[in-house]
Parts: C-alpha cells; sequence; structure tokens
C-alpha cells in the first residue's frame, strides 16, 4: 500500500513539472519577428557589406534559431543567390556580401525558430562609389 502511495504522489509531482515547464515556456508560443538590417545602412559596390537579420519572439532576442538564411536578387528577378548567416549573439545573425553592381535589390531573410517559419523582405538601394 504504501509501494502505490509513494508512486501516486511521484506521478503527480512529475505532472506538475510538466505544467511549470510549459507556462515557462509560453515565450515560444509567441510570433517570432524579424528585421533586415544593412552595415553601413548606405550601400556601394565593391564594398563588402554586412547583412543582418534580428530575430526576436515576444520580448526575447533569439539567439538558437534552427535556421536563418539571407537571399537577394535585383529588382524584377527571383532571389537565387542565398546564404546560411553566422550567429552574432544579442539575437543578430549576418553574412558579409560584396555586390558587384548598383541597383535596386530585393533581399529576403529566411527565420526558423520553435517550429515557425517567417519570411521578411527588404528593397536596398546599391549606389556607385563616390570617386
Amino acid at each position: 500500500m504504501n509501494i502505490l502511495f509513494i508512486l501516486g504522489f511521484c506521478l503527480m509531482a512529475l505532472a506538475a513539472c510538466g505544467s511549470e515547464g510549459e507556462a515557462s515556456g509560453s515565450e515560444s508560443d509567441k510570433p517570432i519577428t524579424a528585421k533586415i538590417l544593412t552595415v553601413p545602412e548606405e550601400l556601394t559596390t565593391e564594398q563588402i557589406s554586412t547583412l543582418q537579420v534580428k530575430v526576436s519572439q515576444g520580448d526575447q532576442k533569439v539567439d538558437e534559431a534552427k535556421k536563418v538564411t539571407i537571399k537577394w536578387a535585383r529588382e524584377g528577378e527571383e532571389p537565387s543567390d542565398e546564404k546560411p548567416s553566422q550567429k552574432q549573439g544579442n539575437g543578430l545573425y549576418s553574412i558579409q556580401h560584396t555586390f558587384d553592381e548598383a541597383g535596386t535589390y530585393r533581399v529576403v531573410a529566411v527565420v526558423e525558430v520553435n517550429g515557425q517559419h517567417k519570411e521578411v523582405e527588404k528593397e536596398i538601394e546599391v549606389e556607385e562609389p563616390n570617386d
């Protein structure tokens, strides 16, 4: 009889731990947000530029995204060039790229976090350098 009591108590304790874990994991139920940034803000050809994606979920910055890739194409074309990003910390993921031609580009970030998938776009201008 004591064994049944102890077994029942253990099952109740495990159930309580499970519900606590769900309550604290509620942040992972919130939608993810992503924003594309460029460094420097004004881009020119033949310079190394940094394309960044800032990822958050609720109020938390996401440093453990399953996937963050960045792709780009000139205006009117479908993005075909794609690079996986490097985690920088503080919710930032980045790649470095040198644009060969001036023009308008469409940058697309593909983000996967906690089973959620999000794509965000940003139009950027790449200018010829002022000599």
